[in-house]
């Protein structure tokens, strides 16, 4: 009995100096600190056509009586109220060929052809973005540039129709839509 109580006793010293340890080890400084209020706030683009959002985006090209050799320009400011650099483009889409009257010097009754005859040169200064003829052209995303955050881009759109083009066009009309697009950069 007297070896248990040796290994007893040992068992109860171990653990009463087990048990210091650990209180020991509670009884250290500390400090904790917290950084509070951390927020993200995603950016934002958003495109102006003239001071303009959809659905107030005016149309800019209402000509008629247009004839071989007749040219013209319109300017437009795109603009990025937002926050964040974008890449603006220009689409012409939704182009509608219409023969209107057919008088007898056109050769025969048609579908129509004047956006194979509309020549059309988008520019960014001197700088030629878009060039072809609007049945080319059409349905074809064109990089403009880049607009930062706050800034604004001039396009100049041109048009004319070339002096060599006959009576196949007489009479004939031609509707689209430019669609103009800001991309994050």
């Amino acid at each position: 009995m007297k070896m248990n109580k040796k290994i007893l006793a040992s068992v109860v010293t171990i653990s009463i100096v087990a048990l210091m340890v650990g209180v020991g080890t509670f009884a250290l400084f500390s400090d904790t600190e917290t950084s509070t209020g951390n927020t993200f706030t995603a950016g934002t683009l958003d495109l102006n056509v003239d001071g303009k959002d959809d659905p107030n985006v005016p149309f800019y090209f209402a000509e008629s009586n247009v004839k071989p050799g007749d040219s013209g320009s319109k300017s437009v400011v795109l603009s990025n109220s937002g926050t964040l650099a974008g890449k603006a483009y220009i689409h012409f889409k939704n182009v509608v060929d219409r023969p209107g009257t057919t008088p007898e010097p056109e050769p025969t009754l048609d579908d129509g052809e004047l956006s194979q005859n509309l020549y059309i040169k988008v520019l960014v200064g001197d700088t030629i973005k878009a060039e072809g003829y609007l049945f080319n052209i059409k349905c074809i995303s064109y990089e403009l540039g880049t607009i930062a955050g706050g800034g604004s881009l001039t396009v100049t759109i041109e048009w004319s129709i070339p002096s060599t083009v006959g009576e196949e066009i007489m009479g004939d009309s031609v509707t689209f839509d430019i669609e103009f697009s800001l991309v994050q950069a």
